[in-house]
This record gives structure tokens, C-alpha cells and sequence, in this order.
């Protein structure tokens, strides 16, 4: 129990003090309490009558976790919320965006508009109503999975003791970020920032490197045999290194026939979007990915599409994935980050391949360091159908597998914990 005395501390700070309604995530503790502070200087006040005090407390942004309410603490203590910290300025030159956790996608998006930029709004893959910040730096997006380094600048860090520091990264080598950033982007159980625990140094503004808007876009499609090849991945990473494509995803003959698509080519297909401002930049772009593609002996068709759809829900818990929340539907998606050697990376998809839980389900890759992030698409199940469920625990099962057999890191997969 947070005492009194602590309670009247923290309330002379002028932050706002709630007690939290409820959560859908199951495991952990109720906190005690939500502080809500208005100001930089609040946060940073409080945060040193919390570290005096010897108090148990973790930061969230607005409470989301990947779009589900998480209020939830892995000890008893308090939840530090950083909704209100919500300052966004905009460099529509340059495209960078500096924002506090406050700044949500929706609000970001406005901002654009408003200032009829040539930039484009970063895919959330959480929805509009969660944080610009804890989102880029969990999971590495606003430019995709994996590539927090190249897109995130200038960090304002709070440390624990409520000491802050600011923080370049004028490179992947800065030691200094890499200590107060100390786990790689996407859903982990230490927890170093917002979504998923935030029990770490606390991340209160960024410089993001917005991506230009592409007003075209256009699907080369590497027609590929029924393994993937070690060269099929090194050509797939030359085209990541070279950024000529925002995104990537690898899909067998079965999943495109369960998809409605008529099947021409009898073989795994990598789809490539690549995005351009103006049809001379996007011809010149493709030529680039023939060009590629031709060196790594590689076959490629090409068809022009539209863009993306994101992804809005959250399910899961590792040992029951369907017990979360109170939805009727719930998704269940994995991540690997493996060396990037084509020929661990081709292994691990021939192990992919071998299981039939997991054979049909595409997948994606993206450079991170020197590994390659491969991501499994996620799984949408129904909570109440017993056959939907027993899907989604043999695939858990076979991923599992998958991660003794790779040595994986058990933290490397999504869905929420129940062990916070």
C-alpha cells in the first residue's frame, strides 16, 4: 500500500492522482494508483519523490499496451501515465517530428494535415489513439518493424532517479543510447519503456525521422521455388540495406490460394511494396529491384497495388494465449531475431516449412544490427470456439519449438504475459 504521507507528497507536485478503473490484461497487480503529471517539470519532481521514497512504479503513455488497457504493475506500486505530456513540433522541411509520450497517431496525423506536409504518418499497428513514442521505440515502428536506429533521433531520457539526459545517435555505435534503450524493439517481459512494463529509464521526447508520403506504389513479386534459398535471402537483404522497399512479406502457394488469389506460380512468392512520389521515381525504383534481383538469379513480376492495412487487436498469454481481456476475438503474432546469415535464415524458414501449424503463414524479414527480425503474420482466433483456440495453442506450442531448436529468447514473441 502507497502511504499517506507519499500520497500527499506526490499530490503536492500538482500532478493529477487516479485510481485505475480496471484492465483487460490478465496477470499482474492493480496498481495503487495512477499519477498523471501535466508538465516536464511535474514528471521529473515526482519522480524523485518516488525514488526517495523506495516506491515500486513503472511509466505507460496513455494506458493502451498495443491498443487493450494494460493497468496493470508486476509489484504493487504506482503507474506514472505521461497522457498529458503531449508537446508536438513539427519540422515540415526537414520531417522530423519531435514529440512528448502524450502525442498520439491521430494527433500527429492532424498535424500533418494541417500543415499540408509532404511527409506521411508512420504506421502505428496499435491504432490512433496510442502513443507516437512508446510505439517507435517498443516496437520500432514509424518506418517498420525493426528499424528504431534509423528513424528515432535526440532522446530527452529520464533516468530513475529523476535525473534527465539528453542523448544523440549519431550513430548505431552510441554506447549511451544503447544503455538507456537497453532491449530491442518489439514485446519483451524486462520491459524498458512504455508498452509493455516500463520499469526501465523512461524515453520523455524524441526527434523522429518522418518517411515521405508515396502517393504510388507498386508490388515487385520475387517468384521463388518451394524452400527459401540462401541467395533468395541475400537478395532479399540487399533490397532492405538499399531501402528500395517499405515493406516485405514471403507467402506460400496455400496462403494465397486461402486468400481468394489464383495461383500461377507453384512456389513461395516474396512481395516486395515499393513507394514513390511520382511515377519516374517509382519506375527507377523497381528497375533497381529487377536489377537485384537479376544478380541474385532471381525471377520477378511485377504488378501495381494500393496500400496497407493495419493491425488493431491484441491477445494472448503464454501458457493459455486465450485468456485476456474480455474482446471475443483475440491475435497472437511471433517474432525471431536470428544472425542475418542467409544460411540460419534459410534454416529457420525450412523449419518453419517442416510444421504443418505453421507452414501456410506468411511472413516477413527486416534488418536489425546484424540480425535478421523475422516475423511471423499473426493469428486472429475466436476466444470462445474450442477449435480456434486449440489452433492458436499448437501454433504457441510450435513456435516454442522453434525457439529451443534457434535458441530464440523466450521474450522475442508477442501477445501479453501474464509473468509481468
Amino acid at each position: 500500500m502507497i502511504s499517506t504521507d507519499l500520497l500527499d507528497r506526490l499530490a503536492n507536485t500538482g500532478a493529477g492522482l487516479t485510481q485505475p478503473a480496471g484492465s483487460t490484461v490478465s496477470g499482474g497487480h492493480s496498481p495503487d494508483w495512477v499519477v498523471e503529471p501535466e508538465s516536464l517539470a511535474q514528471l521529473t519532481t515526482l519522480v524523485r519523490v518516488l525514488h526517495a521514497a523506495g516506491a515500486d512504479w513503472r511509466v505507460d503513455a496513455h494506458g493502451r499496451n498495443w491498443g487493450y488497457d494494460d493497468a496493470r504493475v508486476r509489484e504493487p506500486g504506482l503507474i506514472v501515465r505521461m497522457a498529458r505530456l503531449d508537446r508536438l513540433d513539427l519540422d515540415v522541411d526537414l520531417g522530423l517530428a519531435t514529440v512528448q509520450p502524450g502525442v498520439t497517431f491521430a494527433q500527429l496525423n492532424e498535424a500533418l494535415r494541417r500543415a499540408d506536409a509532404r511527409f506521411q504518418l508512420p504506421a502505428p499497428g496499435s491504432g490512433p489513439h496510442t502513443s507516437v513514442l512508446g510505439n517507435a521505440l517498443e516496437r520500432g515502428l514509424l518506418a517498420g518493424l525493426g528499424e528504431r536506429e534509423r528513424h528515432c533521433r535526440d532522446f530527452l531520457v529520464l533516468r530513475r532517479d529523476g535525473e534527465l539526459d539528453r542523448l544523440g545517435w549519431p550513430d548505431a555505435t552510441d554506447d549511451r543510447v544503447r544503455r538507456a534503450l537497453p532491449y530491442p524493439p518489439g514485446p519483451h517481459r524486462q520491459g524498458s519503456l512504455f508498452q509493455t512494463s516500463g520499469y526501465g529509464p523512461v524515453v520523455v521526447e524524441l526527434t523522429h525521422v518522418l518517411p515521405l508520403a508515396t502517393d504510388l506504389t507498386a508490388t515487385p513479386v520475387l517468384l521463388a521455388g518451394a524452400e527459401l534459398t540462401e541467395e533468395l535471402v541475400r537478395c532479399w537483404r540487399d533490397v532492405l540495406m538499399e531501402e528500395l522497399v517499405t515493406s516485405s512479406i514471403l507467402l506460400s502457394p496455400a496462403r494465397r490460394r486461402a486468400q481468394g488469389i489464383r495461383v500461377s506460380h507453384d512456389g513461395l512468392v516474396l512481395e516486395l511494396c515499393v513507394g514513390a512520389r511520382s511515377s519516374v521515381m517509382l519506375r527507377a525504383k523497381v528497375v533497381d529491384v529487377q536489377r537485384l534481383a537479376r544478380q541474385h538469379g532471381q525471377r520477378l513480376a511485377v504488378r501495381v497495388v494500393g496500400g496497407h492495412d493495419d493491425l488493431s487487436i491484441l491477445g494472448g498469454d503464454q501458457s493459455q494465449p486465450e485468456l485476456v481481456g474480455k474482446l471475443p476475438k483475440g491475435l497472437e503474432w511471433h517474432t525471431a531475431a536470428l544472425p542475418f546469415a542467409p544460411s540460419v535464415v534459410a534454416a529457420f524458414a525450412r523449419a518453419v516449412r517442416a510444421d504443418p501449424v505453421l507452414a501456410d503463414i506468411p511472413w516477413t524479414l527486416r534488418p536489425l544490427d546484424s540480425r535478421a527480425l523475422v516475423w511471423l503474420a499473426p493469428l486472429v482466433y475466436r476466444k470462445q470456439d474450442s477449435d480456434s483456440v486449440a489452433l492458436l495453442r499448437r501454433r504457441v506450442a510450435a513456435v516454442a519449438r522453434l525457439r529451443d531448436e534457434f535458441a530464440v529468447p523466450a521474450y522475442r514473441s508477442g501477445a501479453v504475459r501474464s509473468h509481468r
